[in-house]
């Protein structure tokens, strides 16, 4: 099942699509700390799908809401503002890392 599953429908008129990722997000939630995930960018926001057991979450992230996107050791991280911190993409299966945080860097102004 892949998780990057925006369409046409999903998108503003003034929306295009971006770059995407899918992989391995690392977030801690209870006892768990690895979920199936997807990044989806278009040229005014960022998506996030995960699968949480099953159930699937998505949040919307404006650019302006994102510090920087950068890669050490071959995770791509998100860095939010304090309170959210970092979220961390590993085994990424589909995309590249590179451009998407070149994306994402050049969209928040970074």
């Amino acid at each position: 099942m892949s998780l990057i599953n925006l369409t046409e429908a999903d998108l503003y008129p003034t929306e295009k699509f971006g770059p995407s990722l899918e992989g391995t997000l690392l977030y801690k939630v209870r006892d768990q700390a690895h979920f199936p995930g997807a990044y989806m960018t278009t040229n005014e926001r960022l998506f996030m799908n995960v699968d949480m057991n099953g159930e699937p979450y998505t949040r919307v992230f404006a650019y302006t809401d994102i510090v920087r996107a950068f890669i050490e050791d071959d995770v791509l991280f998100i860095e939010f503002p304090e309170g959210m911190g970092k979220i961390a993409m590993v085994d990424i299966v589909s995309g590249s890392a590179d451009e998407f945080a070149a994306y994402v860097n050049d969209k928040s102004g970074k």
